[in-house]
């Protein structure tokens, strides 16, 4: 949509670990389509743990992901500046917390009456908050077009990965792989401190 024709905007934090915010930003996506919304850059919880501020702007192709989606929604860095009192100031999004798994009618009329009300609406978190069955073809080629498409990684990233793959490769034709547990995600389950004496005892 044109700004002209976009019911306002849309910010949303993409919590859990990175497979649960890459999913969640493919449903930020449709969640802008299905409500005619301008999406907000996503913002990714990367602060839970690691401390890390890369965001998404440090890890996705932003160009690639505006061009690639331009037919889909409109996509923006931020939200506009507005003009109160003759003091200029960023639109402020009136915060909700979706229900987990949301059903598109919650969008169109919820989401929807808000974002109209107050311009701009930021849903947090947003981790598995919109139905994965929808009975709308072209809603799930969307989600596939943004998790396979739209989603690339910075020039950089995408550079020391293949070097990795490449000297995993160059070694032969076998490799070992240690699972072990995540740290962070330990933390995300309000486990971290019950194995952190383990894990000192071990090393």
């Amino acid at each position: 949509p044109t700004e002209s024709e976009t019911n306002g905007y849309l910010r949303v934090r993409c919590n859990g670990g990175l497979n649960q915010q890459r999913t969640a930003i493919c449903n930020a996506v449709v969640a802008a389509r299905i409500m005619n919304a301008t999406l907000v850059l996503p913002e990714l919880d990367t602060n839970s743990f690691w401390r890390d501020e890369s965001g998404f702007i440090g890890i996705y192709d932003v160009p690639h992901f505006i061009k690639t989606l331009k037919y889909d929604v409109r996509i923006a860095t931020s939200v506009p500046d507005i003009i109160t009192n003759g003091k200029t100031k960023k639109l402020k999004a009136y915060q909700i917390r979706p229900p987990r798994d949301a059903p598109v009618t919650w969008y169109t009329t919820v989401a929807l009456e808000k974002m109209k009300s107050y311009g701009a609406i930021y849903l947090t978190p947003f981790s598995h908050r919109l139905a994965e069955d929808i009975n709308d073809p072209e809603i799930q080629r969307l989600r596939c077009r943004v998790n396979y498409h739209a989603l690339r990684f910075k020039p950089n990233i995408m550079k020391t990965s293949s070097e990795i793959v490449n000297k995993l490769r160059s070694e032969g034709h076998f490799m070992s792989i240690h699972l072990r547990f995540e740290m962070d995600m330990l933390a995300f389950a309000g486990c971290a401190l019950i194995y952190l004496h383990l894990r000192n005892r071990k090393f």
